[in-house]
């Protein structure tokens, strides 16, 4: 019984899972910039949550960078340079604002940005 109650839950998650590679990349970027956000590094306990927020935009970004380097990308060369340069910008940003000498605005504006491309993309191929 217990199992039969779990299954529609499970096939939710799935299917919320799913989707292209560019609707995953939006719904990945989406979440990961939400807790960005919504962290406020000086509450108690707020400096390893931003430590964790940052770490897995870290995650995203070396994934990202691996699949623009790829020859198997489609992107445009020039444009497959510039998302890699964004991607050491984020790596080095990174230590700065764990090392308390930036703040992670600039990468929140950066991931807000792929956001918005992201969803221009999408809008785009739904209308096409």
């Amino acid at each position: 019984m217990l199992n039969q109650l779990q299954a529609p839950a499970g096939y939710r998650t799935t299917t919320r899972e799913t989707g292209t590679d560019k609707d995953i990349e939006l719904r990945v970027f989406t979440s990961v910039t939400a807790k960005l956000s919504s962290i406020d590094p000086t509450e108690f306990g707020g400096f390893v949550k931003l430590a964790e927020a940052m770490h897995e935009n870290v995650q995203l970004w070396t994934t990202v960078m691996a699949d623009v380097a790829s020859d198997d990308n489609q992107l445009p060369v020039e444009l497959r340079a510039q998302i890699f340069n964004l991607g050491e910008f984020i790596r080095k940003h990174t230590l700065k604002v764990l090392d308390g000498s930036e703040t992670v605005d600039a990468i929140i504006d950066i991931n807000k940005a792929i956001i918005a491309g992201l969803r221009e993309s999408q809008r785009i191929r739904e209308a096409a």
